[in-house]
């Protein structure tokens, strides 16, 4: 087995620009480096028309999964939103049904649940404070399961034949 010796100081300084990085970016909010990349970002946004989008949020393209486009998307966005969990919780259980989602149930807490449906798709959305102000919103949109749980069919049992 190989051994490859490094050397403190180059270690410590490996170790200590990353954790500067690290901190950097802790719940700050990042802006695209490009206009290509804000272009994009606009576009991904423009593809998401049956649920609200808070003002001013901004798209965590690294931790969303975008399938298909309009109304006939499956996936999940992740979005950073400026104002307080608080107010990004009752945008959502207000805004969601000019969409056409109905309610199922929602949970105000620490992190906030909102359930809906709308015609064979279900939605949850997940609402957390973030550390530096703001919010942070996950919308999971998927198709929904017909029915209630399921159940395997009886069993029958017959006699066995005679020999």
């Amino acid at each position: 087995m190989a051994h490859i010796k490094i050397r403190r100081p180059v270690l410590w300084l490996s170790l200590s620009a990353a954790l500067v990085l690290t901190a950097c970016t802790q719940g700050a909010k990042l802006q695209p480096t490009s206009t290509a990349d804000q272009t994009q970002i606009e576009k991904s946004f423009a593809l998401l028309t049956d649920i609200p989008i808070p003002p001013n949020a901004t798209l965590d393209v690294e931790r969303s999964l975008i399938l298909g486009d309009l109304d006939r998307w499956t996936g999940r966005i992740i979005l950073n939103v400026g104002q307080a969990a608080p107010q990004t919780f009752a945008l959502y259980q207000n805004q969601m049904s000019n969409f056409g989602w109905e309610p199922i149930m929602s949970v105000q807490a620490e992190v906030s649940v909102l359930s809906f449906t709308r015609a064979e798709r279900a939605a949850t959305v997940q609402i957390e404070k973030r550390t530096l102000g703001g919010s942070t919103v996950s919308v999971t949109v998927a198709p929904r399961h017909s029915g209630g749980s399921v159940t395997p069919p009886p069993v029958q049992s017959a006699p066995a034949p005679a020999r």
